[in-house]
């Protein structure tokens, strides 16, 4: 059941008709002459559904191995074909195309403008994701992008927020009615329509998500000048979030788990943030007192860079911790900012917009 229809002069759409000349044509074809089906070159006959939907149907039954379509599948090829034909492209209907290496593609909805070729699929039955991307491959290896809808009854999982395979959930299709994408409240008309007028772009937002670094005021035991030593960091907190929940949970600062902690805290800010913060630099001692140590990391001291053992200062914290005032005996969050790639998504942009 496609939309198109061959003939000797071209290509004739069904969705290029209104009812009258749809009329017409069904009482004129056979005059037109040559009038073929695009699927298998057989004699095609103009019909309209029981549901109004006009399309071509073999002149009689054959050996064609073409699937038949819904009246909702056709309705939907009608609107996308007739919204890109309003945005100014060539459109065809059930295209047949190869890629370089000869596979083969039929895409519902072709449109084409310039250099620029665009394949619109309307799936209605369900499709793996395997299959999707299968065809999707192919459009890619022959020039031509390819963009999906698809029914609400079998939405794709995993597929609908990537850039490379545009893959979008229509609302239930009802004949007559112009289907809404979910997702952004518009009609798929319009949807094409901004698709095709670079009205929908993919972006990936900006998140800040800062790091904070423990740390605890002391003294150098070398230089005697105050430091600020490291002992922790907390990422991926939300703004204005109490990483301590109102309260300093229990902890044991081990020389094992001071150096574990560091590293972590070396991996997310580097020693030249560290130094311009104020704070004491991370280093590794992998021989102390002539024995090799499986726990390297520990504090140096930002002025004179003596390393800080971790056992005196894992001491101290341990005291601290235990204590009521802990501000009071120098312990604080430091600040990093981080900015970071969130998912990326599809916006839309309604025509009424400046931005």
């Amino acid at each position: 059941m496609p939309l198109r229809a061959i003939c000797d002069t071209g290509n004739l759409h069904a969705f290029e008709y209104d009812a009258d000349q749809w009329k017409t044509l069904k009482a004129n074809y056979r005059s037109i002459g040559g009038l073929r089906m695009p699927c298998c070159n057989a004699v095609a006959v103009p019909k309209t559904s029981p549901r109004g939907t006009f399309f071509f149907a073999h002149a009689r039954k054959g050996e064609c191995t073409t699937a038949p379509e819904s009246d909702e599948h056709l309705w939907c090829k009608q609107v996308v074909a007739l919204a890109a034909t309003s945005a100014g492209w060539n459109v065809s209907t059930e295209l047949r195309g190869q890629t370089p290496e000869g596979q083969e593609w039929i895409a519902d909805v072709f449109c084409q403008r310039g250099t620029a070729k665009i394949a619109f699929e309307i799936q209605m039955s369900p499709q793996t994701l395997e299959e999707t991307e299968r065809r999707q491959v192919r459009y890619r290896e022959s020039g031509v992008r390819g963009a999906w809808f698809f029914s609400p009854r079998i939405q794709p999982h995993g597929i609908a927020h990537s850039k490379d395979l545009p893959a979008f959930v229509l609302s239930p299709v009802e004949i007559g009615q112009v289907p809404i994408v979910q997702g952004f409240d518009v009609q798929l008309s319009e949807f094409v329509s901004g698709m095709l007028t670079k009205r929908l772009k993919w972006v990936i937002p900006k998140i800040d998500k800062p790091t904070y670094v423990e740390v605890m005021e002391d003294t150098c035991w070398r230089c005697k000048k105050p430091v600020k030593q490291i002992f922790g960091h907390f990422s991926d907190l939300a703004p204005g979030e109490d990483p301590y929940q109102g309260e300093w949970h229990e902890r044991y600062f081990t020389v094992a788990q001071m150096s574990i902690a560091l590293e972590k805290v070396l991996k997310v800010v580097p020693n030249p943030e560290l130094r311009t913060a104020g704070l004491n630099l991370i280093i590794t001692q992998d021989v102390i007192k002539g024995k090799r140590t499986n726990w390297p990391y520990c504090n140096a001291c930002i002025h004179c860079k003596a390393p800080q053992n971790n056992h005196f200062v894992g001491t101290r914290l341990q005291k601290i911790y235990y204590e009521e005032n802990r501000e009071a005996l120098g312990l604080s969050l430091i600040k990093f900012d981080r900015i970071t790639k969130g998912n990326g998504r599809w916006i839309f942009k309604p025509l009424d917009t400046n931005s």
